[in-house]
């Protein structure tokens, strides 16, 4: 492989979205469940290999033992602000998408990606070293 060539790379729509667009490199497949706003004509993975998703995401976590009533109040907050219209419009510029929900909801979430992953390490005989 030359200098300035790359072969493959797995990276977010929003950082690799100039060089789709310039044809500097050609988008294969995006990896979330369903097809991308910014490239709808790019297949997902799991239209060939039904069943893959891989996303990358983010949330805010509190330590534990903050009181429930707190809680509660962060995440009325941090709802509210993700449903701002200028935060959605912001987020659809970047190809990304705000989920909100409840501290339930999102520590659901952690636990099956922890198990989702837990599972390819195993099946894949990663160990650390």
């Amino acid at each position: 492989m030359a200098m300035g060539q790359v072969h493959l790379t797995f990276n977010s729509i929003s950082a690799l979205e100039q060089f789709v667009r310039s044809g500097r490199i050609r988008a294969i497949a995006v990896t979330g469940a369903k097809r991308s706003a910014a490239f709808p004509a790019v297949p997902t993975v799991a239209e060939s290999l039904p069943g893959y998703e891989v996303m990358a995401w983010g949330g805010i976590i509190a330590p534990a033992g903050v009181p429930k009533e707190v809680l509660a109040r962060l995440n009325a907050a941090v709802n509210k602000a993700l449903a701002a219209p200028a935060v959605i419009e912001k987020y659809k510029l970047l190809d990304l998408e705000a989920a909100g929900g409840t501290p339930e909801q999102f520590a659901a979430h952690i636990r099956k990606e922890i198990a989702k992953w837990a599972d390819v390490v195993r099946k894949a005989g990663i160990r650390p070293e």
